[in-house]
């Protein structure tokens, strides 16, 4: 179930919901919305782009035999993206409030949800956006991505690399990349999604592509 809303998070979900509302987004119900936690948010958003036999996807009411976004666990490198490309706070003076790169995105994406479908925070997971059908979350993408919202701010910017980031979480490395020794700990499940061979040296279908020339010689 939902935690319980605590008087920061309503305050952050006062603040954020205020500067939506400027641009047209937030509703009323936006005000009361939890904005952490960032992970549930961010699961619901891997099985909307890349749906799997996971609960947040059967939750929405689509899925897929093959592994999803979920359940490769891309929710820890994608959160780690934003928090690294956006290290300081989106949302600043006069409100003051800390929410950098993954805590904006999991903002966007739960208050958009409440204004979408206002009783969405009721539901299995603390993220409104998680709790909603699929064809629901395709309507918070579309508000999200309307023409004019947020234009010139990096809120924009940050909204713009909502679905990119989240599908190439999925289908790169980073979910088996240990930083620590720069090598992968597995095979990426992405690379058996989309049918790639792995890492090679070359291909034989290359030798001679140029002009012929299957060699450099002196």
């Amino acid at each position: 179930m939902p935690q319980p809303i605590t008087r920061r998070t309503l305050l952050t979900g006062l603040g954020v919901a205020g500067l939506l509302a400027s641009v047209g987004v937030a509703s009323p119900a936006a005000a009361a919305v939890d904005l952490p936690p960032v992970r549930d948010a961010f699961q619901g958003l891997l099985a909307f782009v890349v749906p799997g036999p996971d609960r947040f996807s059967q939750h929405q009411g689509v899925t897929l035999p093959t592994p999803g976004g979920v359940d490769i666990a891309a929710a820890g490198p994608l959160r780690y993206t934003y928090d690294q490309a956006i290290p300081f706070p989106v949302f600043g003076r006069p409100l003051d409030i800390n929410l950098p790169g993954a805590a904006a995105i999991a903002a966007f994406l739960n208050i958009t949800a409440l204004d979408v479908a206002p009783r969405s925070a009721v539901g299995p997971f603390a993220s409104s956006f998680a709790n909603l059908t699929h064809a629901q979350k395709a309507e918070v993408m579309r508000r999200l991505e309307r023409p004019g919202l947020a234009d010139g701010t990096p809120a924009r910017f940050l909204i713009n690399t909502i679905p990119t980031l989240a599908v190439f979480a999925v289908y790169s490395e980073a979910p088996v990349f240990d930083r620590t020794t720069g090598q992968l700990t597995q095979r990426p499940v992405g690379w058996d999604l989309s049918d790639y061979d792995g890492v090679s040296d070359g291909w034989a279908e290359f030798d001679g592509y140029y002009r012929g020339v299957d060699r450099v010689t002196d």
